[in-house]
């Protein structure tokens, strides 16, 4: 009983502050090219992640995203799906933009030809929303740096401006 009482105690502050739902989503590409020992290929990857959040100020918004992720590598179909829960802050206002950097901690799982590993992912994401009415805004960001351990694996890996997302978002 008491845990029912403080969620909708949490629930009716939270709606008293002002604060907005969002649902969305966003297209992604990232292109990559490697090289080593004479060697160069080149790889894209196409990215579909639906979202929702929640914008408790001007400022913080609390969010997920899950991302489905293709590539072709060496003639290997790789798919990713991935659960990024984030915190976005928005840190500059101009005109109909919003600029914003998010902090996304999550789980992601690779299969490629039956076999398959999940391990944790983070990335720092910078972006903005272009905010053409109270209800309908154009969103892009990138991924500035990202960080992935995978069970299993031995390494981690690090990726610097990985990728390009644009989408949608509507807030209620």
């Amino acid at each position: 009983m008491k845990k029912l009482f403080l969620l909708i105690a949490l629930i009716s502050i939270t709606f008293a502050a002002k604060a907005q739902a969002y649902v969305g989503g966003t297209l992604g590409i990232a292109v990559e090219h490697a090289s080593a020992d004479g060697e160069s290929a080149t790889n894209s990857a196409f990215t579909v992640a639906p979202e929702v959040g929640y914008y408790f100020n001007k400022t913080w918004a609390l969010g997920a995203s899950v991302g489905v992720k293709y590539q072709n590598i060496s003639d290997i179909g790789i798919t990713t799906v991935s659960v990024l829960p984030y915190v976005r802050g928005t840190f500059a206002r101009a005109g109909v933009f919003d600029f914003f950097g998010e902090l996304a901690m999550g789980y992601s799982h690779e299969s490629a030809e039956g076999y398959g590993v999940g391990g944790f992912v983070a990335g720092i994401r910078p972006g903005f929303a272009a905010h053409f009415n109270d209800t309908f805004s154009l969103i892009g960001r990138t991924t500035l740096f990202s960080y992935s351990h995978y069970d299993g694996v031995n390494g981690v890996g690090f990726a610097i401006n990985s990728n390009l997302e644009l989408g949608v978002q509507f807030t209620f």
